[in-house]
């Protein structure tokens, strides 16, 4: 049992517990009315800055937390966008489905990095720009109509989608697979 003692404080360091404290309360926006919800999702997408600090900063860096920062921000910004869409009619659908349709991409793709190379991939640049840009975007464009900042979101998305595919691919393209028996 002291093993499990072990590896539970190696992976839920003060990081990963940032990612799971914003993964686990951003559901709660699905309740709030809308300035609660913003003022959470502001706060909730602040500490997306704070764990990957914190992880550097403190040498605590771990797979789980490869895993589960990511995992956050896909749901903060999911939900999110699902309550803006479909709660608060204040963004169109499109946005919502292309940042769930890339997310769903690079969950499954991460996932079957990890089955056939034994890895958990880093998160790309072009991914974490555009999280950090549609967490941007979003409080601007309600908050104060700025809708030009919903547009270059569409783009992001789209290029962050095709830099993972690239990457996944180059990825799986060095598997060795084993001879057949």
């Amino acid at each position: 049992m002291a093993w499990l003692t072990l590896a539970f404080s190696e992976v839920m360091n003060l990081p990963n517990l940032v990612s799971l404290a914003r993964l686990l309360l951003s559901p709660l926006m699905l309740f709030l009315e809308f300035l609660q919800a913003i003022a959470l999702f502001i706060l909730l997408a602040l500490t997306d800055a704070l764990d990957g600090f914190l992880a550097r900063r403190l040498k605590q860096e771990t797979d789980l937390g490869k895993v589960l920062d990511p995992l956050a921000d896909k749901t903060l910004l999911v939900v999110a966008l699902y309550v803006l869409t479909y709660r608060f009619q204040m963004i169109e659908p499109a946005l919502l489905f292309s940042l769930l349709f890339r997310d769903l991409f690079i969950l499954l793709g991460g996932g079957h990095i990890y089955l056939t190379k034994g890895f958990v991939p880093k998160a790309r640049m072009l991914g974490k720009l555009t999280t950090a840009y549609v967490s941007f975007a979003i409080p601007l464009y309600v908050l104060f109509k700025l809708g030009l900042f919903l547009y270059p979101a569409y783009v992001l998305i789209f290029l962050s989608l095709l830099d993972y595919l690239f990457f996944y691919l180059k990825t799986l393209s060095k598997v060795k697979l084993a001879p057949d028996p």
